[in-house]
């Protein structure tokens, strides 16, 4: 290790102390307030570190109303700001979902844009997301702060500037207040690293946050934050929006600027299975709001690398014929899944406006074998992650070990990477077949054959990871809570062999899992992402009556 290097274990206690600093006294709670406690989503509004305006601020309204609020005079950028900083505060201390803190620039610029608002609202030149606070996942930057992904070798390394996607938001009007948590590698389902620590579940702290947007997803769900932006190379919006409840959008890759944004598992020129920038919210609205804000920006000043697909304001097709596939051929859906799953179609088949057709999903297992060798093409040791973690001495996270990536068997050869790209190219193909054959608009499936799991022990990326494989867009609409009705069954309802048994036994009974939240799933064609938000929100409307 070089002697300029400390050991990861010194770096994280000097970043623990840090983030305590940056909380001010006044919005810290005792630790006894969630000591021998599972779920904790009440305590934000029984610790008393908000007021009943700052209530109704965090907890009412998603990221649509409040600007819609804040435009109006409503409320002050600062009384927002302020809000959702002294949750996001709360919601830290409940689950330890954030990183970097910075609070006081956020109520800084906020103020600034509160000075701004009597000129600009008399010429009608507000910004589409004028005052709204937003959460980033650690790995954008931003200026004057770490971008460490929770590794020791990049503490201490502030950003010089914001990363293209920081930069636009703030241009559009947003206010940055806070970095979320996320896994070692930002590869696995579990938001746990050696310098922040593990993010909880806060409905249940036994249960993963989902990764590798955890922390955002624990933030969200705490109501710290009704907007976050994170990233998705095998399922990392989604997952976490399975495991919280929340509505999370995969877009089509490059639609949104991801330059600047650190991936510590990929070394630098790959180009495999792509990672894609997207939204985490409150609502499927803000999805879409999020989504053509960016679009209709000019994106290609701000990254070199963006597909500039317009924002057409297109009208929702009248009738959706809907895809649904109860399953992916390789992993059986456990017993809330299926429920879920199955109430979610008995709505759309009693609507006249829906059209569903069955349809199964072709060569899934071989898909999820390549994603496996695009993500491992540089050697199952992954000598570039390894490296890194060597400079402080880092051990590598229980969920990284268990995922099976850097056990995975060597393949460096010229061939194998071409093997994969013709087979990748004959999956497009098919898939493109499967929507032409069917006449088909969306995908309706499940996010995941389970719920949140137990801690370290979300193993595969099965259910996401084949549209990342393919570069579609996807959304996670929740349906419900596991209920006492959802019974733990015989192992012989995995009907696809070991492997899915391993799956499905995860699954114990409602004991353990009552309350976690049930998801679907919506998948659309490459670049039709503004379709697809216009078909999930119909079936959203009818999924969740209001």
């Amino acid at each position: 290790m070089p002697s300029e290097m400390k050991n990861y274990q010194t770096l994280s206690a000097d970043k623990k102390a840090q983030q305590w600093a940056n909380i001010p006294q006044g919005w810290r709670i005792s630790p006894e307030t969630s000591r021998n406690r599972t779920n904790v989503m009440d305590i934000p509004f029984t610790c008393g570190v908000l007021t009943e305006a700052e209530v109704r601020i965090t907890s009412d309204y998603d990221a649509t109303a409040l600007v819609e609020m804040l435009k109006a005079r409503v409320w002050s950028v600062e009384q927002v700001t302020v809000a959702f900083c002294k949750r996001a505060a709360i919601a830290h201390q409940l689950t330890n979902c954030l990183t970097e803190i910075f609070f006081d620039d956020a109520i800084e610029r906020a103020k600034q844009l509160d000075q701004q608002y009597d000129q600009k609202s008399r010429d009608n030149t507000l910004l589409p997301l004028f005052g709204l606070p937003v959460s980033l996942k650690d790995s954008f930057q931003v200026a004057g702060y770490d971008t460490s992904t929770g590794m020791g070798c990049y503490v201490n390394e502030p950003a010089e500037h914001h990363s293209p996607l920081a930069a636009m938001l703030v241009d559009l009007g947003a206010v940055l207040y806070c970095k979320t948590n996320l896994p070692q590698s930002i590869m696995t389902g579990d938001s746990d690293n050696n310098i922040f620590g593990r993010t909880l579940n806060p409905r249940n702290k036994l249960l993963t946050a989902g990764g590798s947007t955890g922390g955002e997803g624990a933030l969200l769900a705490l109501r710290g934050s009704v907007m976050g932006v994170g990233t998705d190379v095998a399922g990392s919006i989604r997952v976490p929006s399975l495991c919280n409840g929340l509505y999370g959008l995969r877009p089509s890759v490059n639609l949104v600027p991801h330059g600047g944004v650190r991936d510590p598992f990929t070394p630098p020129g790959s180009a495999g299975i792509r990672s894609t920038v997207g939204p985490m919210a409150t609502s499927l609205r803000d999805c879409a709001l999020f989504l053509k804000s960016i679009l209709q920006a000019e994106t290609w000043a701000y990254d070199s690398t963006v597909v500039s697909v317009p924002w057409t304001d297109a009208k929702p097709v009248r009738k959706l014929r809907v895809g649904v596939a109860e399953n992916d051929g390789v992993f059986t859906p456990t017993p809330p899944i299926r429920r879920a799953f199955k109430h979610t179609v008995d709505l759309l088949q009693g609507n006249a406006d829906i059209q569903l057709i069955s349809i199964d999903l072709p060569n899934v297992k071989q898909h999820y074998q390549d994603v496996i060798g695009f993500l491992t093409l540089s050697g199952g040791d992954n000598k570039f992650l390894m490296e890194q973690l060597a400079r402080t001495e880092e051990p590598v996270i229980p969920s990284l070990q268990a995922i099976g990536l850097l056990s995975a068997p060597r393949k460096t050869q010229l061939q194998d990477l071409l093997d994969l790209n013709v087979r990748r190219a004959e999956a497009a193909q098919l898939y493109l077949k499967l929507f032409h054959d069917n006449n088909i608009d969306v995908i309706l499936m499940p996010p995941a054959p389970h719920t949140a799991v137990p801690l370290d022990r979300w193993a595969k990326a099965a259910y996401t990871c084949l549209w990342n494989y393919l570069d579609y867009p996807a959304v996670v609409i929740p349906v419900g809570q596991v209920q006492d009705t959802d019974v733990a069954d015989s192992l012989s309802n995995a009907k696809f062999g070991p492997d899915d048994e391993e799956l499905y036994k995860l699954y114990t009974g409602p004991e353990e899992y009552k309350g976690m939240p049930t998801c679907v799933q919506v998948v659309g064609y490459k670049h039709k992402d503004e379709a697809l938000l216009n078909a999930a929100a119909v079936l959203d409307s009818i999924i969740n009556v209001s």
